[in-house]
């Protein structure tokens, strides 16, 4: 028989049933399995979603009631020759953020929501542009925590190597509605009488950025 005679009746040879093992216990053992591992990975699924990957700082919550203020009710969001409102709030290192202690001098005004992935790529490239221009400081708000699953304000922080101020917004959300955010972060660029200068949202091209805080040293 040639090659091709073979070949054609290996194709034409009726396919086989495969045989099944006596008694179908290995079979039943191996759903068994599959079905506890497949419970066992929702399970942790859902012990990751509800934890909100805090990365393990459990304890963070947002400052008490009554103990964040700020001059200005609400509405859209600051414009170029607004005044900043006063504002104070708990800082997350301990003690209190107040505006009126920190104005006077050309101001970043960052807010910022920790599970935000625009706010993580941000505020490091924030951070380190300010550092490299000393007239300037930045001083942030981090606001709207558990809206989304992410890290607590100390996880990214400590994660990150950040050590600039932040001022802890409360449950209410008293200070991302004073500031008239809308998205994050939300970022004030104000001179040294508490004038805004510009304001951006979301990232900044490092070019811009630098752009905006020469501009504001200058002031």
């Amino acid at each position: 028989m040639t090659n091709a005679t073979r070949s054609k009746a290996q194709r034409e040879r009726p396919a086989t049933t495969p045989r099944r093992r006596s008694g179908g216990r290995g079979s039943r053992s191996s759903s068994t399995w599959i079905a506890i591992g497949a419970v066992v990975a929702v399970v942790v699924l859902a012990a990751m979603f509800f934890s909100g990957g805090d990365d393990g700082d459990g304890g963070f919550t947002p400052s008490p009631a009554g103990s964040v203020s700020i001059e200005r009710a609400g509405g859209p969001m600051l414009v170029a020759g607004e005044q900043v409102p006063d504002f104070e709030a708990p800082s997350l290192e301990g003690g209190t953020i107040r505006w009126s202690d920190v104005e006077g001098t050309p101001t970043v005004v960052s807010i910022w929501a920790p599970w935000c992935p625009h706010c993580q790529a941000e505020l490091p490239r924030l951070a380190a542009a300010v550092d490299a221009r000393p007239e300037v400081q930045l001083v942030t708000v981090t606001t709207a925590y558990g809206s989304q699953p992410g890290p607590t304000p100390p996880a990214y922080m400590a994660e990150e190597g950040l050590s600039f101020p932040v001022a802890v917004d409360d449950e209410a959300q008293t200070l991302l509605t004073g500031f008239g955010v809308q998205s994050f972060p939300t970022t004030y660029y104000v001179a040294s009488d508490g004038t805004v200068v510009d304001a951006t949202t979301g990232e900044v091209p490092q070019e811009e950025l630098g752009a905006i805080l020469d501009d504001l040293a200058a002031r």
